[in-house]
């Protein structure tokens, strides 16, 4: 650690005393008419007034035997089907999109089930698991009703017609009573057969068996020392963090004016870096002075890259995007790791595409942004290239065309411009095929929308599958982060969890909404023992 972020920690301890679905719309100040500053930090709010910490909350847990089967055709207004498929009992049924089906279990104790169906779906589809639901409430997309209740994950079926058994768990139930809703989320699926049994939580396993392997060829003493931290308390804390509109610390001042403590991570986003970005920004792009000054407060940087076409339409949606992936896409050799000059050599010499020229400059200007905190001894958690399981973005063409992307992006910024400060966090997607390499990554993070309490126990291990070396694991978008207390039972600890910016927590004034997360919700995250904020950094 250098010695700019001990003196920085120091003074911090002195001032404070000591806790899918997505609508990606810009929220700079000219685009909403905010009215929030854009500070540099978090320095003008006063001390907190807290006495002690939110402590953990002890759940039951008791091991009892349970088993239960229900053939889906039982299922009380559905259609029996029967064909030539391999189903257990009289048939199945078929579910339509947003279509729900209910049933109602009693348990014999507290504890864990193992909540799993026997479904195929032609297209590929999803379907929701809520437990307790009261009413409905309107999905994070607007476009159907879901049921309100605590809304558990999803089985993400595979595309096919043979019926598979995919599982939910840990799901924790209290002793007693309770109502299950299942509802598609994303085209049509068939349902064969419904069982839960006891099961148990997540093993501690999960976090003490994981790597702490850095990617990269260049040694960089302060990422060792952040990666080293990070296993360090990784399952027993978590993280706060907080994605901020870009160019502002709009969501963070709303944060520390409420709670009187500040995310540990500061999560922003490079888009305004590139020269269809900027067109697009409307404001002077000053978020990497913001970061460096984030750093040498005592606060870790985060950034994704939602990356805009680099050439046509100004946009990262693939149905709005002219872009040409494929022209772009070369296969000369060393083309990762060759400078401007070359570069320009090969496009006068027609080695190469214009649109690999642009796709390579693009890169090259996000670069020399990182670098600029590179020089400044910040190490960064850098997240390019989302991936989403309904395959929006134009990077998200394909396997082949995302591993490229991926792999070229990351010998070019290591090899070519020696940006060895980076953490590379690569957002998964539920398909396995995606994943660049574990020579490529260094932790793995998913994006869960949906405003429950759950932990997102599922999404975990669905996320952990991806790879044999275990990494550690983010969520690294979120509607809203999960309770501590929550993530306690359920031995779901995240590195960090990291709610959306702009609507997600503030309005165009820059004040708290309460629609995701309230007030006292809020003073909880962070002031909880289990959780990190920026006055706790200890590495």
């Amino acid at each position: 650690m250098n010695i700019k972020r001990l003196t920085a920690l120091a003074l911090s301890a002195v001032l404070l005393c000591g806790c899918t679905e997505i609508d990606y719309s810009d929220y700079s100040s000219t685009a909403n008419g905010t009215t929030a500053s854009s500070t540099d930090n978090v320095s003008s709010v006063p001390p907190a007034d807290i006495t002690t910490e939110y402590m953990t909350e002890k759940y039951e847990n008791t091991s009892a035997s349970y088993s239960y089967s229900l053939e889906a055709e039982k299922l009380p207004d559905t259609e029996l089907i029967s064909d030539n498929k391999k189903y257990s009992g009289d048939g199945y049924i078929t579910l339509g999109a947003y279509a729900e089906v209910k049933f109602d279990i009693e348990v014999p104790s507290a504890q864990f089930y193992n909540i799993a169906i026997s479904a195929f779906s032609k297209e590929g589809g999803s379907i929701s698991l809520t437990v307790d639901a009261n009413g409905q409430t309107n999905s994070e997309n607007g476009v159907y009703k879901r049921p309100k209740g605590d809304l558990y994950g999803a089985y993400n079926i595979i595309q096919g017609d043979v019926f598979e058994t995919v599982s939910l768990c840990p799901v924790y139930l209290k002793k007693g009573k309770h109502s299950i809703t299942l509802q598609t989320v994303k085209n049509s699926v068939s349902l064969d057969k419904i069982t839960v049994k006891n099961t148990v939580r997540i093993n501690d396993s999960r976090y003490t068996d994981v790597s702490g392997l850095i990617s990269g060829k260049d040694f960089d003493t302060d990422r060792v020392e952040l990666m080293q931290y990070f296993k360090d308390i990784y399952g027993k804390k978590t993280l706060t963090a907080q994605s901020v509109t870009p160019n502002t610390n709009a969501e963070i001042e709303a944060i520390a004016k409420t709670t009187g403590r500040s995310p540990a991570i500061r999560a922003s986003d490079l888009r305004y870096y590139t020269s269809a970005g900027a067109s697009l920004s409307g404001v002077d792009n000053t978020d990497i002075s913001l970061a460096k000054k984030w750093a040498e407060s005592g606060g870790i940087v985060s950034y994704t890259w939602y990356w805009y076409a680099p050439v046509g339409k100004a946009t990262f949606y693939i149905d709005e995007c002219d872009f040409d992936i494929d022209s772009a896409i070369s296969d000369k050799e060393d083309i990762a790791i060759l400078n401007s000059e070359s570069l320009s050599i090969m496009l006068s010499e027609e080695k190469i595409s214009e649109e690999c020229y642009a796709l390579l400059s693009d890169m090259d200007s996000v670069a020399r942004q990182l670098a600029v905190l590179k020089d400044s001894g910040v190490t960064v958690l850098f997240r390019p290239l989302p991936t989403d399981s309904s395959g929006w973005y134009w990077w998200e063409k394909d396997s082949e065309t995302y591993k490229w992307l991926w792999q070229t992006m990351f010998r070019r910024f290591d090899e070519l411009h020696g940006l060895s400060n980076l953490i590379w966090v690569y957002t998964a997607d539920i398909d396995p095929v995606m994943y660049p390499g574990d020579d490529y990554v260094d932790i793995i993070g998913c994006d869960v929308y949906d405003n429950t309490d759950t932990a997102h126990a599922g999404a975990m291990l669905a996320t952990d599958a991806l790879t044999l070396n275990k990494k550690m694991l983010a969520l690294t978008e979120c509607a809203k982060a999960p309770d501590p207390d929550i993530m306690a039972r359920d031995n779901v600890m995240w590195l960090w969890s990291a709610p959306w910016n702009g609507r997600y927590l503030i309005n165009e004034k820059g004040e708290l909404t309460g629609d995701y997360i309230s007030v006292n919700e809020l003073r909880k995250l962070y002031n909880h023992e289990l959780t990190i904020t920026k006055d706790e950094i200890e590495y």
